[in-house]
C-alpha cells in the first residue's frame, strides 16, 4: 500500500497573521493582514476580527478560483505591523480556521489536490486596546 500525501491548507497562506489594535486618533480598532496587507476597521475587536475573517476568506477563495494567488502577496503590511504581530502573539494569540471553497485551476490543483475546499489558519495577535490605550 503506497501512502497518500495530499497537501489541504494553502501553504502559501497558512497560517495567515492578523495583527489588532485600537487606533487612538481615529477612536476604531483596525485589523490587517500580514502576508496581504488586507485592512478592516470596526468599533469593537470582535467585530474586526469576524470582518477580517470573512474578507479574507472571500479574497483568498477569488484568488484560487482565478489561479493568482500572486495578487494576494503584492501588497504585504508594512514591517512595523510585523514587529507589533511578534510581539503581541507572545502575550495574545487568536486562532481560527476557515474553509477555501473553489473550482481550483489546473495549476493550483498541484498545492491541493482534485478537493474543491482546502482549510488555511489565521493567527490573530492583539496589541493595544481602548483601555490600554
Amino acid at each position: 500500500m503506497s501512502p497518500v500525501n495530499k497537501i489541504t491548507t494553502l501553504q502559501l497562506l497558512d497560517p495567515l497573521k492578523v495583527f489588532v489594535e485600537y487606533d487612538t486618533q481615529y477612536g476604531i480598532y483596525v485589523a490587517q493582514c500580514l502576508q496581504t496587507g488586507h485592512l478592516v476597521t470596526a468599533d469593537d475587536p470582535g467585530t474586526t476580527k469576524e470582518m477580517i475573517e470573512e474578507l479574507l476568506q472571500e479574497e483568498i477563495t477569488l484568488a484560487c478560483g482565478q489561479g493568482d494567488l500572486s495578487r494576494l502577496l503584492s501588497s504585504p503590511a508594512p514591517i512595523e505591523v510585523w514587529i507589533k504581530w511578534e510581539m503581541a502573539s507572545k502575550t495574545s494569540l487568536d486562532e481560527r480556521k476557515i474553509t477555501i471553497h473553489a473550482d481550483f485551476p489546473q495549476q493550483l490543483r498541484l498545492l491541493v489536490g482534485q478537493r474543491s475546499e482546502v482549510e488555511t489558519e489565521i493567527k490573530i495577535a492583539t496589541g493595544r486596546t481602548a483601555r490600554a490605550a
